[in-house]
């Protein structure tokens, strides 16, 4: 006889609490992603046997060896939305929302809606299409140098039916790009190369975390690109500690008028730039 829902939770429970702080909770995404049924379902069920059990089982394992949960359900809420996501493309983390909201605000003092966004290492789509959905009117080009990231973007834009605003280009920073642009917005690689990271990060794509030799070299490129195409606005996000060389880097490009914002843990986490 197989296993109850009860005890496969349970079970899943322990094997989880070795990677995760909240284990019951993910045993449960797991539980409901495997049966493709509710949360409610599952308790008002709990005596009937798993079915899919060897299947919910192989999920476990892979969580339990450290693969995000979202890589495995192919599941991630940013912006109280939820996005298709697999690992062709980092997982957008809770504090990029930041992004998304200083955008907003500045587009709020442009006083201005027909605008066009360039997100420069688009990843998954989910900042381009969140901005596309917040700001109805403006046009969005979306670069990427991953093949696999823009198959996962195409999938998120069709999924919004934004198709005719958003834009994919398989290309290197805003390469062959010739619209003409009002912000740019990037969530660029920004971690050191010899920097060790965390394991469930060693499953993500390492073209979007690692940004060079000291991170901040693809930050640079994109301010001196901002620079060139003499754009009204970028905002971009950054490690907590490259402030100083950010800093002093738009000193050097005569750009002034700029600040940094902070994330919830109160540690520098972006930076925006009018021109």
């Amino acid at each position: 006889m197989g296993k109850t829902i009860k005890e496969a939770l349970n079970e899943a429970r322990k094997v989880l609490s070795v990677v995760s702080d909240i284990p019951q909770k993910e045993a449960i995404i797991l539980a409901t992603h495997t049966l493709n049924v509710s949360e409610t379902y599952l308790f008002l069920h709990e005596d009937d046997i798993f079915e899919k059990h060897e299947k919910f089982t192989t999920f476990v394992k892979r969580r339990g060896e450290g693969e995000p949960i979202e890589y495995i359900t192919n599941k991630v809420s940013f912006y109280s939305r939820e996005f298709f996501i697999d690992k062709g493309a980092l997982i957008p983390r809770p504090e990029t929302e930041l992004l998304i909201d200083e955008v907003i605000k500045n587009v709020k003092e442009f006083q201005a809606e027909e605008l066009c966004i360039a997100e420069i290492g688009t990843g998954s789509g989910i900042i381009s299409i969140v901005l596309a959905l917040l700001l109805p009117k403006a046009k969005v080009i979306a670069t990427d140098i991953s093949k696999a990231a823009l198959k996962i973007a195409k999938s998120n834009i069709k999924k919004y039916a934004l198709e005719d605003r958003i834009k994919l280009y398989h290309t290197s920073y805003l390469d062959g790009v010739h619209e003409d642009i009002d912000i740019i917005v990037s969530n660029p690689p920004y971690v050191s190369n010899d920097f060790k990271i965390d394991k469930p990060l060693e499953y993500e794509p390492k073209e979007a975390i690692f940004g060079g030799k000291k991170g901040d070299e693809i930050l640079f490129d994109i301010i001196s690109i901002t620079k060139d195409k003499n754009v009204m606005l970028l905002a971009c996000e950054m490690g907590y500690d490259q402030r100083d060389s950010i800093s002093s880097y738009l000193t050097y490009k005569s750009l002034k008028d700029f600040y940094f914002y902070k994330d919830l843990a109160g540690l520098d986490r972006g930076f925006v730039v009018k021109i």
